[in-house]
């Protein structure tokens, strides 16, 4: 026999001898015990835990997930027409990605998403150079008494302002317009199916990038086949032509008043 299996024979023996004091041995079972509960206790408490956080996080993400919309940002809001109930809708999906592009001078003004209810319809829109970033929001003021540059500290921060001659009151010199014999005339108009004027209530931002806004007037409902029209002969500094018509698509109309309806209503009833 080896010294190491005496060794071990001779423990065994030893251990085999001792006696353990009853209250000592159960005493001992019962820390054990306890000791095995609370390890227990602990897995399941962090398993809890765990499955809370993995649900804090799938459940907002899943329910109500943040649009990359552009209409779900505040910039995009024009004229109050961009509010809660169309944050609420797109935030469900329901505008429409788009990629039309009009191109003049190595400037493209660049149609990217529409959202639409029965009496409103938002355009988003970026006026792009040709790597693809936004033109500077800048003016040709030259020939003309302005005012007021509408710059501050050497930026520019609101449009120009300007006098006609023997004209009383000012002008507002546009980013994206027309001509000035022109001024009156709209760059962006709704359409019908024959190429008729639809009447509505429009706002524009009027910068590099942007949201155009139409309201029906009197709470009517849009024709069911509407264009965007657009026809412009200058942007900021540049004079071109950039003209062109961009189906409506009213798909989601009916679904994306509903939804912002209900989240109107659920706030005026707050």
């Amino acid at each position: 026999m080896s010294i190491s299996d005496e060794i071990k024979q001779s423990l065994t023996e030893q251990f085999d001898k001792t006696q353990v004091p009853e209250d000592v041995d159960r005493r001992v079972r019962q820390s054990f015990v306890q000791f095995h509960e609370k390890k227990e206790n602990k897995k399941m408490k962090k398993t809890i835990i765990a499955f809370s956080i993995a649900a804090a996080v799938l459940i907002p993400t899943g329910a109500y997930s943040l649009s990359s919309s552009y209409f779900a940002q505040d910039q995009a809001d024009i004229s109050g027409l961009v509010g809660s109930g169309v944050k609420r809708a797109v935030s469900e999906g329901l505008s429409v990605p788009i990629d039309h592009k009009i191109t003049d001078q190595g400037i493209t003004i660049h149609f990217k998403e529409m959202y639409v209810e029965d009496t409103k319809v938002l355009v988003h829109y970026r006026i792009e150079k040709q790597d693809g970033t936004l033109v500077p929001w800048e003016f040709d003021t030259t020939g003309l008494q302005i005012i007021s540059d509408g710059k501050k500290d050497g930026k520019q921060v609101d449009n120009p302002t300007y006098q006609e001659p023997g004209v009383e009151g000012f002008n507002r010199l546009n980013f994206i317009g027309r001509e000035l014999k022109d001024k009156d005339y709209l760059t962006f108009r709704l359409t019908d199916a024959a190429g008729k004027e639809i009447e509505t209530g429009v706002a524009d931002k009027d910068k590099p990038e942007g949201t155009i806004g139409f309201v029906m007037k009197g709470g009517a409902s849009l024709p069911q086949t509407i264009k965007l029209s657009v026809d412009i002969d200058r942007i900021g500094k540049t004079k071109g032509s950039w003209k062109g018509d961009i189906a409506i698509d009213q798909s989601k109309a009916k679904q994306a008043t509903e939804a912002a309806k209900d989240k109107e209503a659920t706030e005026a009833a707050r």
